[in-house]
């Protein structure tokens, strides 16, 4: 029994916060963990022993967005370099780009835009990185993602409808 334990143990990653309430079973679930909770060290030691950059939470909810939204510049550097979709979708088709724009994180916006995130990619709902930053108030990452080529659906549907 003595030996079983010791492998089962020795095969199972397990991260912990500082309560000391396990958080993570697997590499997977660790690297979720650690960009939910900021820790860059850990996102990129993780990230460096082999960890998919691309991983998705059981929400469907992929890393790089854990990052955008939190707005932690750092961890989501650490994604893109270990080479994170930067265009990869949530369940509701929302981007890190979308989600950035949305909660404000300029400095995650650039960094994103620069990676090559496409600013006219649609959600399950329609809305761009735009929009969701037009809806929020956000006029600074507005102008940002405009200047990046970002389309103003609204301007778009009134020349559909000759309102020019």
């Amino acid at each position: 029994m003595r030996g079983m334990k010791g492998r089962l143990i020795g095969m199972v990653l397990v991260s912990l916060l500082s309560g000391g309430e396990v958080l993570a079973l697997d590499a997977g679930a660790q690297l979720l963990a650690a960009v939910g909770q900021g820790r860059v060290q850990a996102v990129r030691d993780l990230l460096a022993a082999g960890g998919d950059a691309n991983v998705k939470n059981p929400a469907g909810v992929p890393a790089l967005l854990l990052a955008a939204r939190a707005g932690n510049v750092r961890s989501a550097r650490a994604l893109l370099l270990a080479v994170a979709d930067v265009n990869a979708v949530d369940a509701a088709g929302n981007t890190a780009l979308m989600d950035a724009s949305a909660y404000g994180h300029a400095e995650v916006v650039a960094l994103l835009l620069r990676a090559g995130a496409d600013p006219n990619l649609k959600n399950a709902a329609g809305k761009t990185a735009l929009a969701r930053a037009t809806l929020a108030g956000e006029v600074a990452i507005v102008e940002q993602l405009k200047a990046a080529g970002a389309v103003d659906e609204s301007a778009d549907d009134e020349k559909k409808d000759g309102k020019s």
